[in-house]
């Protein structure tokens, strides 16, 4: 026997009284370690809807504790439920982890930093789109002066930059 201390969602622990031989029935394995699920997560581990397990909840055949699931709770209700095969009860707690403490408080911009570089990226933005429009009325220009050419030269160049025209239109098309 000994004592596991767990990190829990918003800042809670838990500490849990183990043994620490394995069990031979997974639902008894499972309450050593219980963990709580929220009812997306639990329906996804069991493999199905959460309507499916509010229905058994409002049927009093699984108990939530603040709006969560304990994983015994569900192995008593679908008992061939393997968490320990699924990994995905692991792999969400190791991401919540490493996101909570990604960025700590004293590294973390001021509202003044935010605010400034909100500022600047709405200027930069203004500037790419009045750039954007140039480049938009010189290829508009481009083509016509492609046309005109086209209009005074011979019957071959004439074919030849109808092809230039078609090329050029498609790729106009195509990026914007």
């Amino acid at each position: 026997m000994g004592w596991l201390v767990r990190a829990h969602a918003a800042d809670r622990w838990r500490i849990v009284l183990y043994n620490e031989q394995r069990f031979a029935n997974p639902a008894e394995d499972a309450m050593a370690t219980d963990r709580l699920l929220s009812l997306s997560q639990a329906a996804r581990l069991v493999g199905v809807r959460r309507k499916t397990l509010q229905q058994l909840i409002q049927e009093s055949k699984l108990q939530v504790f603040e709006g969560a699931i304990r994983e015994s709770e569900l192995l008593k209700e679908f008992p061939e439920a393997r968490f320990e095969q699924s990994g995905m009860v692991e792999r969400m707690h190791r991401i919540r982890e490493g996101a909570l403490f990604k960025c700590p408080r004293e590294n973390r911009p001021s509202a003044e930093q935010l605010a400034g570089e909100l500022h600047r990226l709405r200027l930069q933005l203004v500037e790419t789109r009045l750039e954007l429009e140039s480049y938009q009325q010189l290829t508009a220009e481009f083509q016509e002066r492609l046309y005109d050419l086209q209009e005074h030269c011979d019957h071959r160049q004439a074919a030849m930059l109808g092809t230039v025209i078609t090329w050029l239109g498609g790729q106009l098309s195509r990026h914007r």
